[in-house]
């Protein structure tokens, strides 16, 4: 029988690009990661059993949501409410909680444009991003076959990523193994991901070291281009208040997806879209 929290779980999971609970629970790191068999997640699912709250913060990164955010502010006041009865949460606990229960500053343009990408989200599987960020050369390939529709021998593949041929051929058999790329008439190989918005799986399930890694890479990659346009502002702000922008600002830089394109014009180039929030001090 379906619960308050099992509902809000399914919901949050389908909208995280997880079609189904095996592949969520799969490409996330299983037992590994969750601490819980896939068995336990199912009865999760089905309202038959309530996670402890370790393993409720373990699939609040797995489900791809953000501190202060409003869906994880659901979650939570689900869990709570299944934990306590309708009765007690609604007489005694929700007078005292403070959950939110729309994104602050968020339009109803930003509310269609969010709905529109969730139907192009594929999130990456752990094992498919840590095959990714195993090197620079394997991260600077990835970048390349997801933004290019065509089809290419391990030569052009070679070339169009700027590494040397054998180092190549090893990619291409990493990334077949996990269907990142796919083999078709001649030889040829392409990716079947390109029309797709990639997702990598958030940090605190990755294993240890790989978001550092990445962060390594993109600032190599940083580095090797020119600034195109920049915008930076100060502000002093309450940092619990503040972190319901988080959301917003993700949505605004996912809309970029919008203009993405997969094959070559007059005047396409290769653009890096950053958003990043620094807390200088406690002031």
């Amino acid at each position: 029988m379906a619960t308050t929290f099992s509902d809000s779980l399914v919901k949050l999971r389908k909208e995280a690009g997880f079609p189904t609970a095996y592949r969520f629970f799969h490409d996330n790191g299983g037992k590994h990661v969750l601490k819980a068999s896939y068995r336990q997640y199912l009865l999760w699912e089905q309202g038959k059993a309530l996670p402890p709250a370790a393993s409720l913060a373990r699939l609040v990164p797995a489900l791809k949501l953000l501190p202060g955010s409003v869906p994880l502010g659901g979650l939570a006041a689900a869990w709570l409410r299944t934990l306590a009865g309708d009765e007690f949460y609604d007489g005694v606990l929700k007078p005292f909680l403070a959950v939110k229960d729309s994104v602050p500053g968020a339009s109803p343009l930003h509310k269609a444009m969010g709905r529109a990408l969730a139907d192009k989200k594929y999130p990456l599987s752990v094992e498919q991003a840590v095959s990714i960020l195993s090197s620079v050369e394997h991260y600077k390939s990835f970048l390349f076959m997801i933004n290019d529709s065509g089809s290419w021998s391990e030569a052009a593949f070679a070339g169009g990523v700027g590494v040397a041929k054998p180092a190549a051929a090893g990619i291409i058999r990493d990334f077949l193994r996990l269907g990142l790329l796919k083999k078709g008439r001649g030889g040829l190989f392409s990716c079947p991901l390109t029309e797709r918005m990639l997702e990598f799986p958030r940090g605190e399930i990755m294993p240890a070291g790989y978001g550092d890694r990445m962060e390594k890479f993109q600032d190599e990659l940083l580095g090797s281009g020119v600034s195109a346009w920049r915008r930076l502002g100060f502000l002093r702000a309450d940092a619990r208040d503040f972190a319901a922008f988080f959301p917003l600002m993700s949505l605004n830089l996912s809309t970029a997806q919008t203009y993405s394109i997969t094959e070559k014009t007059e005047h396409s180039a290769m653009f890096a879209v950053e958003g990043r929030i620094v807390k200088l001090k406690d002031f």
